[in-house]
């Protein structure tokens, strides 16, 4: 073999072996929301507006079981930006029933996360159970202590927290 062609194949190995370690150190949500959630499981198609241009279009849940968390995706549009959800709070109101039906609130500060061309909205959250039952999304006014919402409120039944 010559030099030139031991060369060649000594750096296609290490080309290889960088793209691999590259692709081993990502997250599963990483990875997911990478590819725009197109292979995820337990997403709903949901086209919803929720006030003036605030648009979500697919609402998901990843679960990272080798990180032990599951992460609510709103993968919005991609018109959506910081400066419009900036005088709002994003409420996230789970009915979720085993032997006993329970309410877990969820509200955060929205922030855009943009990869790979693709907006979303993130929540870690906690949660054992499988599936939540009924998931109600609205916007409200930071400050509002009965926490009204602004625009109108997105409701999805069944929604499933694990994906493999």
């Amino acid at each position: 073999m010559l030099k030139s062609q031991r060369f060649g194949y000594t750096i296609m190995s290490f080309l290889i072996t960088l793209l691999l370690l590259s692709c081993a150190l990502k997250s599963k949500t990483e990875l997911y929301l990478e590819r725009g959630l197109d292979i995820l499981s337990n997403k709903k198609e949901v086209n919803f507006e929720l006030h003036d241009g605030i648009r979500i279009n697919e609402v998901g849940v990843i679960r990272d079981k080798k990180e032990h968390k599951k992460i609510l995706v709103l993968k919005m549009d991609n018109q959506v930006t910081d400066a419009l959800l900036r005088d709002y709070t994003v409420r996230l109101r789970a009915r979720i029933k085993t032997e006993e039906a329970r309410i877990e609130n969820w509200d955060f500060v929205p922030s855009i996360c943009v990869t790979n061309g693709h907006t979303y909205l993130t929540k870690e959250i906690e949660i054992p159970e499988d599936k939540i039952n009924k998931l109600v999304i609205y916007l409200y006014r930071p400050g509002d202590e009965k926490k009204r919402a602004i625009g109108n409120r997105l409701e999805l039944k069944n929604l499933f927290t694990y994906n493999d």
